[in-house]
């Protein structure tokens, strides 16, 4: 069961500052822990300590509670910051001299402290709930906090319920990586804030509290004892749907050569049309009705080499679309059960009861201390000529090729060339890059492709790619003009963590 504390700005802001007067963006977690203790050391829940007054035992164990278990998450609003760099003036009591005139009572400028508007509330989680008299001691410490930052940010403070938009990460470097870093209390912060309090508390002898005839004022010492960095990260979204949703995996006995993939691929294709008969559906056949608007995917047939993981050697690989309906899965599943031999040209091969694989789950983990990327296998060819107007890449047409593959992910207007520009784009939006983009020359390039527009220039390409946030660094794809038939598989490419981030940056 988890456990919150929120805190309501009565007036849509938040003012404070860290440091020498820079902006407080929000109220870290050490922020909320000498919030309480102030509350408990002055509010109606103190007891004496001679002439003054001092936290009660159940609210020590509270913020003692508070100092061991940082909290898990915490909800930041959306913040716009308001004002500008400016000087507040004010007297406080104190005197200055200056020129001709030795006493004056000063107006005394300083760095005015902005604020934030905020959307909503902030909130502090903890995953597992407090110990019962810790939790009584919070809910009743909370009311007794008038505000946070300065004074001119009163809050409503409570034990609630909220959702935390960033998570504590525990093993988080602070020197690489993005997130909050806010500053923590831990162990020993209750007891030095006190001793602070108490030294600050003790009136100066005489002497040193003497008029002069130039004062300035004095901040007391900030007290760092006690604290600690966090870093606090938004959680990483789950990637969206697979565009294939399983694989039927074939062991076979020889590797299927690159430059026969396509052909292979489409015997394959022909036999599985065959085997289902009358009835084939439209996502094995590829074939649809007048009107009828194809999916994005569709059966994907693709050969692995001696490095296919699960069967441990050469494989067939029959790629099932998300799309499909069940009853279309179903006569699927029940025709590749017989497939035993494929003729082709080049001699028929046979291939091995299927087994089958959940999409996410078909390649290993990255290495340790690489990021997933992807490579062509064999190579990719563009689904489209290149639009007109304006420069068009490689780099350009390998986007768009993921952007159609995912095509469910993006919406984007416009139509013909500019919509491929702004398929491109959107699938640079959500991370893709393309590392690089290499033609392949020479041959008879036909052989990548199954069927294409006679006037239409074929452009193979070998690339390296990353897929950025739109799917799981195990999930099985293809992509570009021959995905369905033996072309554009993607298969991993783990380069190290450091030259990952430069390449995506």
């Amino acid at each position: 069961m988890s456990f919150a504390i929120v805190a309501e700005p009565l007036l849509g802001t938040y003012r404070g500052h860290v440091g020498s007067g820079q902006l407080d963006p929000l109220p870290a977690p050490a922020r909320l822990h000498a919030a309480l203790l102030c509350a408990a050391a002055q509010g109606v829940r103190a007891v004496a300590d001679g002439d003054g007054l001092q936290p009660c035992d159940a609210d020590r164990e509270a913020l003692r509670w508070l100092e061991a278990n940082p909290p898990d998450g915490i909800t930041v609003p959306e913040t716009l910051r308001n004002g500008d760099d400016a000087t507040a003036y004010r007297k406080e009591g104190l005197i200055v001299k200056e020129g001709r005139n030795p006493l004056a009572d000063k107006l005394i400028g300083k760095p005015a402290v902005s604020g934030v508007a905020l959307t909503g509330r902030f909130a502090w989680t903890w995953e597992q709930e407090p110990p019962p008299p810790v939790a009584t001691a919070l809910s009743e410490l909370c009311p007794e906090v008038p505000y946070l930052g300065t004074s001119e940010s009163p809050v409503r403070l409570a034990v609630a319920e909220a959702e935390p938009t960033h998570r504590l990460d525990p093993d988080a470097d602070l020197f690489v990586g993005e997130g909050l870093d806010l500053s923590v209390a831990s162990s020993g912060r209750a007891a030095a804030l006190e001793a602070a309090h108490r030294e600050q508390s003790v009136a100066p002898p005489v002497k040193a509290d003497a008029h002069r005839s130039s004062e300035k004022t004095t901040p007391p010492p900030v007290v760092t004892t006690g604290l600690q960095l966090g870093r606090y990260t938004r959680p990483e979204p789950p990637p969206p749907p697979t565009p294939w949703t399983s694989v039927l995996l074939f062991p076979m006995e020889r590797p299927v050569p690159p430059e026969l993939r396509v052909r292979y691929a489409v015997a394959v294709h022909r036999a599985l049309v065959s085997l289902v008969g009358d009835g084939a559906p439209a996502v094995l056949t590829g074939a649809y009705g007048e009107g009828a608007t194809p999916p994005s995917n569709r059966c994907a047939i693709q050969f692995l080499g001696p490095e296919a993981p699960h069967v441990g050697g050469n494989a067939l690989a029959l790629l099932l679309p998300r799309e499909a309906s069940d009853i279309d899965l179903t006569l699927i599943r029940m025709a590749v059960q017989r497939l035993r031999q494929v003729k082709v040209g080049a001699g028929p091969f046979k291939v091995a009861p299927p087994v089958e694989i959940p999409a996410d789950q078909f390649w290993p983990e990255p290495a340790e201390g690489t990021q997933r990327w992807w490579q062509t296998e064999p190579v990719a060819v563009p689904d489209s000529r290149p639009p007109r107007g304006g420069k068009w890449s490689l780099a350009d047409a390998a986007a768009l090729s993921v952007a159609l593959v995912w095509r469910d992910e993006f919406t984007v207007s416009g139509r013909g060339d500019a919509r491929y520009r702004a398929l491109a784009a959107a699938a640079a939006g959500r991370g893709v890059r393309v590392e690089s983009a290499v033609r392949v020359m020479g041959g008879d390039l036909g052989r990548y492709v199954h069927k294409v527009n006679p006037d239409t220039v074929i452009q193979p390409y070998r690339g390296v790619l990353h897929l950025g946030d739109l799917t799981g660094a195990r999930t099985i794809a293809a992509i570009g003009q021959s995905r369905h038939l033996g072309g554009g598989l993607l298969v991993p490419r783990d380069l190290p963590v450091e030259i990952a981030r430069r390449l995506t940056q």
